[in-house]
C-alpha cells in the first residue's frame, strides 16, 4: 500500500541552539509515523553559526533529510521559495525550526488534507507574546484580510501551514522578489482550511522577527496583493487639495470683507503640511518605482552554494533557470 509523502519545509538562521530540539521533536512526531511518509527539507539561510554542520551531519545520517544551504541570508520567504523549487512530495508543510508552532499540528493538516484540503493554515488561538507584538500581528493580519487577500480567503499571517503539490507548482509559477509565502499560497484559491492551535514560547535562542520585518511583511502584503496604496494616495491628495482651496477661499474672503490674518504662522503651517503630503506622494511614487526596476532587472531569487543531495547539485550545477530565477553554483 502506498502512503501519501508529505514534506516538511524548514527554513534555518542561525538556529544552532533549537536544532537538537527540533530534531528531535520531528522524528518523535512525524518521521516515526507509518501512515504517512514524512521526508524532511532543511533550508540554510546563509547562517554564521553551525547550523549548516548539524544540517549536514543530521543528513548523512538519515535518508529521509536533505539540506539546501543558500549563498547568503536571503530572507525566510525566499529561503522558502528555494525549498519549495525542489519539493516533490504529494505536500509540503512549512514548519519553523523553533517550535513555537507545535510539529504535532501537522498531524491535524494531514488529515484536513486527506479530507479534500488543498490549503490548510495554522491560526493561532493562543501565543505566549508581548501584547504588542500580538497587537501589532492582530492588526497586520486585518489589514491583509480587508485590503490585500481575496475575499473568503482563510490566510493566517504566520506561515505554518500546509499546501498541496498543485497548489506548491502554481506558487512555484510566481517569481516576484518582494515575497510573502502566505500570501502568494493564498491569492491561488482552491479549497483552503483553518486549523486552530496554541502556539508555544521558542525552545532556545532569540526571534529574529522583529516589529521592522512585520512592518515591512505588511508593506509588501499591501503593495504586493493590493491597489489601497495608491488609491489611498490618491484620495489624500484630492482632500488636502479641497481643504487648500477652501482654506485660500476663506483667507481671500476674511481680507475683501474683514481684516487680513496677521503674521505668517497659518501659512507656514500649511505650507509645511502640503509639502508634507507631497513628499509621502513621492516617497509611494519612488517605492513602486523602486520595486518595478526590481522586478525588471530579473535577478536570481537565490544561489544554491550546497545541497547535500550530491546528485541533484551536480545536475543542476551552475545551470540558470530563467523562468524560476534561480542559480546552482
Amino acid at each position: 500500500m502506498a502512503y501519501p509523502v508529505v514534506q516538511i519545509l524548514t527554513p534555518l538562521y542561525n538556529e544552532e541552539k533549537c536544532f537538537e530540539i527540533y530534531l528531535e521533536a520531528v522524528e518523535r512526531v512525524l518521521i516515526a509515523r507509518t501512515d504517512v511518509e514524512y521526508h524532511c527539507l532543511l533550508v540554510d539561510d546563509g547562517s554564521t553559526d553551525g547550523t549548516w554542520e548539524l544540517i549536514q551531519r543530521q543528513c548523512r545520517a538519515f535518508p529521509r533529510f536533505r539540506g539546501l544551504r543558500l549563498s547568503r541570508n536571503f530572507g525566510a520567504h525566499t529561503a522558502e521559495t528555494a525549498g519549495l523549487d525542489l519539493c516533490d512530495a504529494d505536500a509540503v508543510v512549512i514548519l519553523s525550526a523553533d517550535l513555537q508552532d507545535p510539529p504535532e499540528v501537522i498531524i491535524s493538516f494531514v488529515d484536513v488534507w486527506r479530507q479534500g484540503a488543498d490549503v490548510v493554515f495554522g491560526h493561532r488561538r493562543m501565543r505566549e507574546d508581548s501584547y504588542w507584538r500580538i497587537l501589532a500581528s492582530k492588526a497586520f493580519e486585518a489589514l491583509l484580510r480587508r485590503f490585500a487577500m481575496p475575499q473568503g480567503s482563510k490566510f493566517a499571517t504566520g506561515g505554518f501551514l500546509l499546501m498541496d503539490r498543485k497548489v506548491v507548482e502554481c506558487v512555484r509559477q510566481m517569481r516576484e522578489a518582494n515575497r510573502l509565502i502566505f500570501g502568494l499560497v493564498a491569492w491561488t484559491g482552491f479549497r483552503q482550511a483553518v486549523v486552530e492551535y496554541d502556539r508555544q514560547p521558542r525552545v532556545a535562542g532569540r526571534s529574529g522577527w522583529s516589529v521592522g520585518r512585520m512592518i515591512k511583511s505588511m508593506y509588501d502584503g499591501l503593495i504586493g496583493f493590493s491597489a489601497t496604496i495608491p488609491r489611498a494616495v490618491t484620495l489624500l491628495g484630492a482632500f488636502f487639495s479641497m481643504t487648500g482651496f477652501i482654506a485660500a477661499l476663506y483667507f481671500l474672503l476674511n481680507a475683501i470683507f474683514f481684516s487680513p490674518m496677521p503674521g505668517w504662522s497659518t501659512i507656514m503651517v500649511f505650507l509645511s503640511l502640503f509639502f508634507g503630503i507631497v513628499f509621502i506622494i513621492l516617497g509611494t511614487i519612488c517605492e513602486y518605482l523602486l520595486r518595478i526596476y526590481v522586478e525588471a532587472t530579473r535577478r536570481p531569487l537565490y544561489f544554491i552554494a550546497a545541497d547535500t543531495d550530491d546528485a541533484e547539485l551536480g545536475r543542476y550545477d551552475r545551470q540558470y533557470d530563467k523562468d524560476r530565477r534561480t542559480l546552482h553554483v
